[in-house]
């Protein structure tokens, strides 16, 4: 990763003025963000996009920041979305590490690997279509729904598999309704127990795809919370709230995509 000069806004976790700091206020973004997703809210949109966008946001709200803190968005936040901004960047620049194992891997193992991705994603979506509803929110996420997943990183395909075999135990009745038969449990058994065999299979998971997903989904969150102040806090200066909002980057929000918004692509 790229060193990062000082941040000019409170860095370390130091308090600024209005008595929160901007690690306090990341770890509000992050939690806001994870109550997100347990609602099954997905985004479309592109993370280094949102990255950049961020920071011409947070410029702006900080020139605000009187109006914006009397509302509650105080320039702690702004500092974090500044912080969240140079977090997606350095998860991005890591994720092409991932396609050096790739390139290593003979023809048989890339079908191999390939078959796994396949026959995991497809239960996936199979689970997502019938846990729409609130109370299926857990067993999807026990099923992997919400976790990165990359066709050409053996780990995440390794343990999409084992989530789903363990999944189906937990919850007979979810994988009986997604047409989850023991034969197909079997055919996942057998291919985890190839991927696990195949070079890499059994490293860490350091899960830079997952620490994306968690930064933007953070970013996403402030940028919610300031459009929602700043309706209110510029309701007499149409103009200059006009001005901030249209710097926010578009995101299309569905529920439960057919390819979740969290699935990162491959490096």
């Amino acid at each position: 990763m790229k060193s990062r000069p000082a941040s000019t806004g409170g860095g370390n976790g130091k308090t600024l003025r209005n008595g929160k700091s901007a690690a306090d206020a990341r770890k509000d973004l992050l939690e806001r963000a994870g109550r997100n997703r347990d609602g099954a809210s997905q985004w479309r949109s592109d993370p280094l996009e949102d990255a950049q966008a961020a920071r011409r946001v947070a410029d702006l709200a900080q020139a605000h920041a009187p109006e914006l803190s009397r509302r509650g968005l105080t320039s702690a936040y702004n500092e974090a979305a500044r912080r969240l901004a140079d977090e997606i960047e350095d998860h991005l620049q890591a994720l092409p590490a991932a396609a050096v194992t790739a390139r290593g891997r003979s023809t048989e193992q890339a079908e191999l690997l390939a078959d796994a991705a396949a026959t995991a994603q497809t239960a996936r979506e199979a689970v997502q279509r019938i846990t729409r509803a609130a109370d299926g929110r857990r067993a999807a996420h026990a099923f992997g729904i919400g976790q990165p997943f990359s066709a050409r990183q053996a780990q995440h395909v390794l343990r999409a598999l084992r989530l789903i075999l363990e999944a189906a135990k937990l919850y007979p009745e979810v994988a009986s309704d997604a047409g989850l038969i023991p034969e197909d449990l079997q055919t996942m058994r057998d291919l985890a127990g190839d991927v696990e065999k195949l070079p890499g299979a059994g490293a860490p998971l350091t899960d830079e795809a997952q620490a994306l997903v968690e930064a933007q989904g953070a970013l996403r969150a402030y940028f919610d919370l300031l459009a929602a102040k700043a309706t209110l806090a510029f309701a007499g200066d149409p103009e200059e709230r006009a001005r901030l909002l249209s710097l926010l980057p578009r995101a299309d929000e569905r529920r439960h995509l057919r390819r979740s918004a969290d699935e990162i692509p491959a490096a």
